[in-house]
């Protein structure tokens, strides 16, 4: 009983460090987020932190992997629920953006590992960890336009993977900067016409 109510507590400390760290992170990003800041937001001493926690890279890594585990979870489901192989192309590609488009905090958590930048801080073993965790949510993906499209090699599914990828980030990039507005489009607009375009290219290669 006792080791049960430690590993609770163990928890109850390490959620209270990462809602804590979201909002530092949120209000002040990566570089000038504090330790001090979110060990006094989260109730404890920074070396209680430490205890648990690397450093606020070590934090922030944490928050992104549960953040992509979500992403992984919603889109599986919704392209499980999907009734054809074309459907299950749109359920996923629209899945992965409907995610995003309303979590502006996780876009931002996200575009820091995805733009792969050489100045990325998190470290190259959690880069690793994390790239993992997207691919296998792209990988979702990459699956349903395997089966929409069972003429396509396996290089040609990667292409085509990684362009939606690229659609979504931009269209993402779209809805968080609000300048959609100045094309005459909005977002999911955007996105639904690559995927229809997407589909239109599968359709060649049945």
């Amino acid at each position: 009983m006792g080791r049960f109510k430690d590993k609770r507590f163990s928890e109850f400390k390490r959620r209270a460090i990462l809602d804590a760290a979201t909002a530092e992170f949120a209000a002040k990003g990566l570089d000038k987020a504090s330790m001090r800041a979110i060990a006094a937001a989260a109730g404890m001493t920074t070396g209680a932190i430490y205890t648990m926690f690397d450093g606020k890279e070590d934090i922030y890594a944490a928050l992104l992997h549960e953040s992509l585990a979500r992403l992984e979870a919603y889109v599986a489901k919704r392209t499980a629920a999907a009734k054809s192989p074309e459907g299950a192309v749109r359920a996923s590609v629209m899945a992965f953006f409907d995610y995003y488009v309303d979590r502006s905090f996780e876009v931002q958590l996200g575009m820091h590992s995805f733009s792969g930048l050489k100045h990325s801080s998190l470290g190259q073993e959690r880069d690793k960890r994390l790239n993992a965790a997207l691919l296998a949510t792209l990988d979702i993906i990459g699956d349903a336009i395997s089966k929409a499209g069972k003429g396509l090699s396996k290089r040609q599914v990667q292409a085509e993977r990684d362009a939606i990828f690229s659609s979504l980030l931009g269209a993402l990039s779209l809805a968080h900067t609000g300048r959609a507005e100045s094309i005459g489009s909005t977002p999911a607009a955007i996105m639904k016409t690559h995927v229809t375009s997407l589909l239109e290219r599968l359709a060649q290669n049945p």
